[in-house]
């Protein structure tokens, strides 16, 4: 009698394992180059590992800016590509337990730097919609290094630092204007900063002007916060808003392509805050001819309606580039002296704590302002215990998690390093989670790894 009851119990364990992760369970997987010049086209292909599925499924490939995605083999399935996200849809799936669709991909000047390539397949099993993510893809754009191109028909190599975007010519061996890292106009920077009244007697409203002229790419304004306020973003203008260590920043991965940026923000004093506060920190930092440069302002008291003004010297010191990967890989706008280093932030890493396991109803516990760096161990639309997954990959840490589009995901180690961050991806793939991919946050609001570089100011590592 007890024999029969064991097979039982085996069966329904097997089975229940099965359900949810199954001994062939669906997945994709990229190929994409390591590396590629801008403006030359390369091949990317991801492979989809769907055993018996069929029915209705779409494919999702998410690519940043200045990137352009067009079809190749999309095996029957309906393609389109809008606002940075390429998709194939199907109806019904080809018939192969797997199949491999194609595209051709290209990456204008704007997007040179360390950039990260996500994508997702969507299908039906059961009636119940899953989702399988791809280990995002990291690829360097730029930087000297490219590809095999697709196209025969590609842009020269080199162009004369004399010539306009038209012109045909190659430039002479010697030149020192590349065409991927092109000279941007050497034009008079201005910034100007207004100060107001605000809603209350305790506000003040700061209005800040650029006149970037012609650059473009990364760039970065940054307050250091008098002591005694806070702040909270208005216009933002296409920036990321963070608070964090006494400062604020307004991060632009990719500058708008108007000639002034218009950004503001509200400054709250406490009662710690001292009478004759003022702002005597800001500046503009922004990448010319692949060297980070920084235009400094004047000091203005605040709690007086003022304006200052301060234009770019002729040549401001330089300093190296940083390149920041992700999973994306930006090249981080570097502000300091010269470093070879990742500039360290001024909070302790946080340490893991013991082993610890929620359920999903668990969300995570986030400060805003702050960034940190968790890695997702899976996502999932129907209910799954923390502690299956805690089991299937050996994990005796916490793992968090939240419900974000309809899926449970799951997130183990919290880390202010992306270096610690990418160390420990590494150590849960090893335990069987191949698929474990490092993710970012600010506050409670989810963010791209490369953002999360450069708010921080944090260097990408292999």
């Amino acid at each position: 009698m007890i024999k029969p009851l064991i097979i039982l119990f085996n069966t329904v364990s097997v089975f229940l394992f099965s359900f949810f992760f199954g001994d062939t369970p669906v997945t994709i997987s990229g190929n994409f180059p390591k590396s590629a010049n801008v403006a030359t086209e390369f091949t990317a292909e991801i492979k989809i590992n769907k055993g018996n599925i069929g029915g209705f499924a779409k494919l999702q490939l998410e690519v940043p800016q200045g990137f352009t995605v067009k079809e190749m083999d999309s095996k029957t399935g309906n393609f389109s590509f809008a606002t940075n996200i390429a998709k194939i849809i199907w109806t019904a799936m080809p018939n192969d337990p797997e199949f491999t669709v194609k595209f051709t991909i290209s990456a204008d000047a704007s997007a040179a730097g360390a950039k990260t390539i996500a994508s997702k397949f969507s299908f039906v099993n059961n009636n119940n919609k899953e989702v399988v993510e791809m280990t995002p893809a990291e690829i360097m754009i730029g930087d000297g290094a490219a590809a095999t191109p697709v196209a025969t028909s590609s842009t020269p190599s080199e162009t004369p630092a004399s010539s306009t975007p038209a012109a045909k010519e190659t430039a002479p061996a010697s030149s020192t204007a590349s065409f991927e890292n092109p000279s941007e106009p050497n034009s008079t920077i201005v910034c100007s900063r207004t100060i107001t009244g605000g809603a209350t007697a305790n506000e003040y409203n700061v209005l800040v002007k650029i006149k970037k002229g012609g650059i473009k790419g990364f760039a970065k304004f940054q307050e250091v916060l008098p002591v005694g306020f806070n702040a909270k973003g208005d216009k933002l203008n296409g920036s990321s808003f963070s608070v964090s260590d006494g400062k604020l920043k307004f991060v632009w991965v990719s500058l708008p392509t108007d000639d002034e940026l218009v950004v503001s923000y509200v400054l709250e004093k406490t009662a710690s805050a001292a009478a004759d506060a003022k702002l005597d920190n800001g500046e503009f930092s922004y990448l010319e001819n692949d060297q980070s440069k920084k235009v400094k302002m004047t000091v203005d008291v605040i709690g007086t309606s003022s304006s200052a003004t301060v234009a770019k010297v002729a040549e401001p010191t330089p300093t190296p580039t940083i390149a920041a990967e992700p999973t994306t890989q930006p090249v981080a706008v570097n502000t300091e002296p010269v470093k070879t280093e990742p500039v360290a932030t001024t909070t302790e890493p946080a340490k893991t704590e013991s082993a610890k396991v929620t359920t999903p109803s668990a969300s995570t516990t986030k400060k805003e302002g702050n960034v940190i760096y968790n890695v997702q161990i899976g996502a999932f639309t129907n209910a799954i215990q923390s502690d299956v997954l805690a089991k299937k990959f050996n994990l005796s840490e916490n793992i968090k998690s939240e419900m974000a589009q309809g899926f449970n995901k799951f997130m183990v180690g919290n880390f202010n390093e992306y270096k610690e961050a990418r160390s420990h991806r590494e150590n849960i793939k090893q335990k069987g989670c191949s698929s474990a991919f490092v993710v970012a946050y600010n506050g409670a609001k989810r963010i791209t790894v490369q953002e999360a570089l450069m708010i921080t100011s944090q260097k990408w590592f292999k």
